[in-house]
């Protein structure tokens, strides 16, 4: 089996910045033919997919990315995805890597994972404490002067004392709402809680674009995925909270974004059971990317789209921010962040410029 003893970390100045191929390892100067080495990606139709692989870089090269990969063991895994993560890597290998409490956690050794990027910058956040609470202040519009409980995939991150504990109102609104659901239930990338007094939801985008509802059936055991199908479970179904009073029925648009729905659903009940009623869901997209995707899905305007389906009361409780914003007003010229800022303005995505942050 292919195996590498790369330890690097590659960013976009180590890159080739014309176009990915497949054809070269993406890092500058690298002469080993990649065509001659194959690691193992997934099964289809049971039999095993190879892809072209770099073992002088531990790189596995994909047509959208590359992926690190140092061999086929659980450890070779760990040294592939603390590659990927600059900051607690050690935290997120033994909480949710080693134990299980992520779906698919093992895909965040891929270069264009958002889990990755999200772990990276709000573990970090987190570790300056005063920035974390910057951030809420900003998205809650009012002053936070409490600590601010990190939760990233519905476990709370606890740097200081190594731990990850789960957020018992989350699992409380899944087994109300989605007690019949395996495995893919509805799990917020991030939840940022003040508690008893803000709940915020915050769906993360690197390069992908927000899913809308399909006319079509859902399996047994798996989320709706019909509008209709949708609502009469979050909504209707729903004794948590009176959705009536949030949801404007009669306005439903065309394009359903059923993941940002979810998070609505779920950030006002987790609310309801923190004892609080301010809550917001912030759909947290990458500007590079749409605008290098104008007119494309990734750069869809969601806003108004959303907003058209709360109650006036509610409408601000829906926000679009994007990293490059996060960037300018909580972490740009921050003393505590000076490696994240690094990090932000070093990223690659496909081997390109991740952001547009100066």
């Amino acid at each position: 089996m292919p195996k590498s003893t790369c330890t690097i970390s590659f960013y976009r100045n180590d890159l080739h910045q014309t176009k990915l191929s497949r054809d070269r390892c993406p890092v500058k100067n690298c002469q080993i033919d990649i065509h001659r080495h194959k690691a193992p990606f997934q099964r289809y139709k049971g039999q095993m997919r190879y892809v072209p692989f770099c073992p002088e870089h531990g790189i596995r090269v994909h047509n959208n990315g590359f992926v690190y990969y140092n061999g086929p063991s659980k450890s070779d895994l760990e040294t592939s995805t603390k590659r990927n993560l600059m900051f607690h890597n050690d935290h997120y290998v033994e909480n949710f890597l080693r134990n299980g409490n992520k779906l698919e956690s093992k895909r965040l050794c891929y270069e264009n994972s958002e889990d990755a990027l999200s772990y990276n910058v709000f573990a970090q956040l987190l570790s300056n404490g005063d920035a974390l609470r910057h951030l809420v202040s900003y998205i809650a519009r009012r002053r936070i002067v409490d600590d601010v409980d990190l939760y990233l995939w519905g476990g709370k991150i606890d740097l200081k004392n190594g731990t990850v504990t789960k957020y018992p109102p989350l699992d409380r609104v899944r087994q109300h709402l989605e007690g019949d659901i395996k495995p893919f239930g509805t799990e917020p990338d991030i939840i940022l809680v003040v508690p008893k007094q803000v709940v915020i939801c915050i769906e993360a985008k690197f390069g992908s674009k927000n899913p809308i509802a399909e006319d079509k059936e859902a399996r047994e055991g798996e989320k709706p995925k019909r509008m209709d199908r949708l609502l009469e479970r979050y909504c209707r179904r729903n004794t948590l909270i009176d959705y009536r009073t949030i949801i404007d029925g009669e306005k439903m648009p065309k394009l359903f974004y059923e993941q940002l729905f979810r998070n609505i659903i779920f950030a006002a009940s987790m609310a309801k059971l923190e004892g609080s009623d301010d809550w917001y869901v912030v759909n947290l997209r990458n500007q590079h990317v749409m605008n290098v995707k104008r007119g494309k899905p990734e750069s869809m305007p969601i806003l108004r789209n959303i907003r058209s389906i709360l109650k006036p009361r509610y409408k601000k409780r829906f926000l679009h921010l994007t990293w490059e914003e996060i960037f300018e007003k909580v972490i740009k010229g921050h003393d505590g962040l000076a490696n994240l800022t690094w990090y932000l303005k070093n990223k690659s995505l496909a081997c390109g410029r991740a952001f547009n942050v100066l």
